[in-house]
């Protein structure tokens, strides 16, 4: 197998910003871009390979023709489990809550779970307040002091916010970040800033809230491995999916692991990646998919990369 890399899909919502295509030296026409879906299993938006033998075919195609080559041994999935994301907050994004998996069967919706890997310096809210009940949320959200009973967050470049379903969250103007997350669309707005034309869910919404969640959402890192000049480090374990960061010097292998496919961004520096022989070019910005039957993974260059992939 090889590397496999993906036509980025841009969504230019009311909030986003011009810093994915200057950032990441991509050409793409549009004034505004707020996120790049980047691996996307979804009739709406699919993810369609770019580079390779498999130039042309979906993501869906692979996960039906491959299966468990694509996905790993004894994985059974129906669509490409994660969805994978660049966003670019120019302007606050609506303070929202997405299902977890009982609530999402209640509603009709798709459970999400997801994790922020910090790209740049920024804010963010996560989690409501301490004591803060569905009476005095309602009450903020009618006079537009929601934010004030949610907990502010200044982020630096490298940290990890985790968001499980049931949280509620949003991430501020000038934020930019790389998303992982259960492959879902389903989010409920509980407060849009004062901006109209986009409907709220509060419903759904306020159903959805964990109300006595007291977990924090910033995790700190954990070091997994290191030598003298590579590191491996554990930033997020859920069990939906694992993050990771791994620190290249010059040249670092590592082992497939048959029972999952693995994913990789480049955060910062240049090299290759080198599946089964095969290079493809690594360098800021890129994501490319490993299937879970490769037989060996390799890196060339000085960089910095965030691993994704099934516990």
């Amino acid at each position: 197998m090889y590397p496999i890399r993906f036509e980025p899909i841009y969504q230019d919502y009311v909030w986003g910003g011009d810093r994915i295509a200057s950032t990441f030296h991509r050409d793409v026409k549009k004034p505004r871009i707020a996120e790049s879906w980047e691996m996307s299993d979804r009739e709406d938006a699919m993810s369609v390979v770019m580079n390779g033998t498999l130039k042309g075919k979906t993501l869906h195609q692979l996960v039906v023709e491959m299966g468990e080559e694509l996905l790993g041994v004894g994985q059974k999935w129906d669509r490409f489990p994660l969805l994978l994301k660049v966003i670019d907050a120019k302007e606050n994004l609506s303070i929202q809550v997405h299902p977890d998996e009982f609530t999402a069967k209640e509603h009709g919706g798709e459970p999400k779970t997801e994790t922020w890997v910090i790209l740049e310096d920024g804010t963010v809210y996560a989690g409501l307040k301490k004591g803060v009940d569905e009476k005095q949320l309602r009450a903020a959200i009618k006079s537009n002091k929601a934010e004030d009973l949610i907990e502010k967050i200044d982020v630096k470049k490298g940290d990890a916010i985790f968001i499980p379903g049931g949280r509620v969250h949003a991430i501020c103007g000038g934020t930019l970040l790389y998303e992982v997350q259960q492959n879902s669309n389903t989010t409920y707005r509980l407060y849009d800033w004062g901006r109209t034309g986009r409907d709220l869910h509060l419903k759904e919404g306020f159903a959805a809230i964990h109300w006595h969640d007291l977990g924090h959402a910033k995790v700190e890192p954990r070091r997994i491995s290191s030598d003298l000049h590579h590191q491996l480090v554990s930033l997020i374990t859920s069990p939906f999916f694992v993050v990771e960061r791994i620190d290249i010097f010059k040249n670092f292998h590592l082992a497939s692991i048959p029972k999952t496919f693995q994913i990789f961004f480049c955060l910062q520096g240049e090299g290759q990646i080198i599946v089964d022989s095969y290079k493809e070019p690594f360098h800021p910005g890129m994501t490319y998919l490993v299937p879970a039957s490769s037989k060996s993974i390799d890196f060339e260059g000085k960089c910095q990369a965030l691993r994704v992939r099934l516990p």
